[in-house]
This record gives C-alpha cells, sequence and structure tokens, in this order.
C-alpha cells in the first residue's frame, strides 16, 4: 500500500471520528443549553420573588419557563414559596398555568391540583379547594390521603361535623372482625382523637333537642375511639346525672381519675353533683379522700377541706389542709389555708393572701402539650396548633 493512500485513510478516518463524535454529543449539548435556559428563567423569577415583585416573578415563570416533566418540580417549588410568603394570587396564577398543559402525566396533574387547593385554602376559597380535593380523592391512590386530611381540615374549620366525620373514617384502615387488631401510626391515632371530639361536638345540639338517645349514642362513640378522652366522659357523667344516674356517672368519673388524673379538678363539680343524688356527706366526704389520696388534687384536697369543715369542724379541716400542704404544697392550698379564720395568724397573712390570691387569678391553668400554649380557659380544640385533646390543666406549685 503506497504512502499516499495510508495518508488518505488517515484523513478519512479523523473526518469520520470528529462527525461521529459531534453527532453523539451534539443533543446532550443541546440540553444542557436547555437546562442553563430554565435555571435561568428560574433565578430570574426568583430574584424577582425576593425583590417583592411577585408580579414580574408570576409572568417571568409563566412565559419564560417551558412547562414539561423536567421543568414541573421548579414551576412547584415556585408556587409553593409563593404561597408561603401570602403571594397566593401569584400562587394559584402558577399552579393553573400548569393545569392548562394537558401535556403532563396524569399523576402529575392530580399533584398541581392538590396545590392549587392548597392556594385556595391560604386564600379562604374553601368551596372551590373542596371540589378539587374531592376529585383528587375520587382519581387519584397517590395523592388521595392527602386530599382526606386537608378536606378534614375545611369541614373541621366550617364546623360540619358529619361530614369531618366521614372523612375522617376513610383516613382510617378498614377493621374486620375476621383480622387481628392492627397498631395504628401516630397520624391514625391523631385521626382516631378528632373523631371522638368530632362526636363530642355533635352533642349539644342534640341535648338542646332533648335527643338524649342520640347524644348517648354519639358519646359511646366518642369513647370508643379514643377511651382516653376526658371530654367524652365528663360529657357522659353530665348526662347520666341528668338521667338520674349518679352512680353510672360516678363510674364515669372514675375512669378519669384512673386514666387522666391532671384533670381532676375538672372532675370535682361533677363529682359533687353526682353525690348530691345520695344525700349522704359522710359517704362523699370518704370517695374524695380516697381520689385526693389516688390524684395528689389540689382541687379534690380543697373541696375534703370543705366537707370536712361541715362534718368535723373548722379545725379538722385546718389540720388536714396543712398536712397536704406540706406533702404537696400549691398556690391553692396555701390559699385555702390563708383563707382559714386563725386568730392573730390570719391578720398577719393578710398581705400574703391578697398576693395569693392575685398569683392564683393570673396564673395560667392549662397548657397544650402539644405546642407549649397557655391560659385559663379548657380549649378541647388548641387555638394554636389545633389539635384536639392536647390542652390539659397545668400540675405544680403554680398548676392544680
Amino acid at each position: 500500500m503506497s504512502a499516499e493512500l495510508i495518508q488518505f485513510l488517515c484523513i478519512l478516518a479523523a473526518v469520520a471520528s470528529g462527525w461521529l463524535i459531534g453527532y453523539f454529543y451534539r443533543p446532550k449539548w443541546r440540553h444542557a443549553k436547555k437546562n442553563d435556559d430554565n435555571a435561568s428563567s428560574y433565578y430570574k423569577g426568583l430574584n424577582y420573588l425576593l425583590s417583592e415583585q411577585a408580579g414580574a416573578a408570576v409572568m417571568t415563570v409563566i412565559n419564560e419557563l417551558p412547562v414539561n416533566i423536567e421543568t414541573l418540580p421548579t414551576h412547584l417549588a415556585l408556587g409553593n414559596l409563593m404561597r408561603s410568603k401570602g403571594e397566593v394570587d401569584g400562587a394559584i396564577r402558577i399552579h393553573q398555568n400548569l393545569l392548562s398543559r394537558p401535556s403532563l402525566p396524569r399523576d402529575k396533574l392530580y399533584q398541581v391540583h392538590l396545590e392549587l387547593a392548597r392556594d385556595y385554602i391560604s386564600a379562604g376559597l374553601l368551596d372551590r379547594a373542596e371540589r378539587l380535593l374531592r376529585d383528587v380523592v375520587d382519581e387519584s391512590a397517590i395523592y388521595r390521603m392527602d386530599a382526606l386530611e386537608h378536606l378534614q381540615n375545611i369541614y373541621q374549620s366550617e364546623k360540619e361535623w358529619d361530614q369531618a366525620i366521614a372523612v375522617a373514617r376513610l383516613r382510617l384502615p378498614q377493621r374486620s372482625w375476621l383480622k387481628k387488631q392492627t397498631v395504628l401510626t401516630a397520624t391514625e391515632r391523631a385521626v382516631e382523637c378528632s373523631l371522638s371530639h368530632y362526636h363530642c361536638e355533635k352533642v349539644k345540639p342534640l341535648l338542646l333537642a332533648s335527643d338524649v338517645k342520640a347524644a348517648s349514642k354519639e358519646l359511646q362513640l366518642a369513647r370508643n375511639y379514643d377511651g382516653n378522652n376526658v371530654r367524652a366522659y365528663l360529657l357522659s357523667a353530665d348526662l347520666a346525672i341528668s338521667q338520674n344516674k349518679p352512680q353510672q356517672a360516678l363510674d364515669l368519673l372514675h375512669s378519669v381519675i384512673d386514666r387522666q388524673p391532671a384533670f381532676a379538678s375538672e372532675v370535682v363539680p361533677i363529682f359533687r353533683k353526682a353525690f348530691l343524688g345520695f344525700a349522704n356527706q359522710a359517704a362523699y366526704l370518704d370517695a374524695l379522700q380516697r381520689a385526693a389520696q389516688k390524684t395528689s388534687s389540689t382541687a379534690f384536697n380543697i373541696e375534703c377541706a370543705q366537707v370536712m369543715a361541715e362534718c368535723k369542724g373548722q379545725e379538722s379541716a385546718l389540720q388536714f389542709l396543712h398536712e397536704v400542704a406540706l406533702q404537696r404544697p400549691t398556690f391553692g392550698l396555701l390559699s385555702e389555708v390563708l383563707n382559714k379564720p386563725e386568730g392573730e395568724r390570719r391578720q398577719s397573712g393578710a398581705l400574703v393572701r391578697q398576693l395569693l390570691d392575685q398569683l392564683k387569678a393570673e396564673r395560667p391553668v392549662y397548657r397544650c402539650r402539644h405546642c407549649g400554649f397557655s391560659g385559663q380557659k379548657l380549649h378541647w380544640l388548641c387555638p394554636s396548633c389545633e389539635q384536639w385533646g392536647t390542652i390539659a390543666p397545668i400540675r405544680g406549685i403554680l398548676g392544680d
């Protein structure tokens, strides 16, 4: 083979190799350039948003950033960021723009439906959010549980208890007597707690309508869903007293004392009403002392002292208060001791009593175990974190 032919073949091979390399790497280069353009649009929109130019950010995203499976996370991220900054109108426009693109996969469209529903909830447009969420519940297995959670919150905020109950039940695993009881997750336990309180919410209008049978059924359901729901037991005890069933009321109240002794202060008034049916001060005092010993409750101890003063005299009541105050001092007990007629000590302690009474009146009585919210009124639904059944009486020197 001649040297010229060899040289020609080498040149041909070099040209062919260059062409092949350019052919195979050109799409990736274009793809990279495309990604650079997308990133540029993303950062431009983000810059507008951070510069408090929400309108410009929305138009940049809608007009310059194409909608496809690769850019969808960018659109969703910017929409969610705008919603978190309070620019709900801009978030709605971004998500509506995504829904107008039928090229997206079906499951991604449902994801956009869910995000748009969250926008509507933030904007207070609950009826629009409800329609979108119901579509997601009916048609998307992936986002069904998320949609149900939002629906439940909507009905809860609107006090539509029957609808909230129906939706909450869909979030729980189906129960069957043929299968063993499954261990619930923390989320499912929270749903059951919510269901218990929803049934309690239905009781008041039923009692106003004198439908005692329906109210009893709702309270039984409430206790079935959450055996630690103090509210359900207190309402049931009140209902039993109204039906002239004091023993049943006491059994329910003892369940509260056994399961949730921190709520003893809420039990005392109903406990007193239940014993009025027996008209036996000695039996009442004995029951109070046993409950006070079990719970170490200031409210029960003070009630004991008051009944003891009637049955055995002020001296016995004061001695009892001194004993329990030494075991577990609280402002309530100290104030009660100083309020007893004790001659000179009562007069010398007048200023102390005034200060203690003032502190007692101003101190928070209840605190949320979830977020720490505190106040002087018992809320079954925490106004701060909106969790059911997390607020309880404060225990300790400043509490019960």
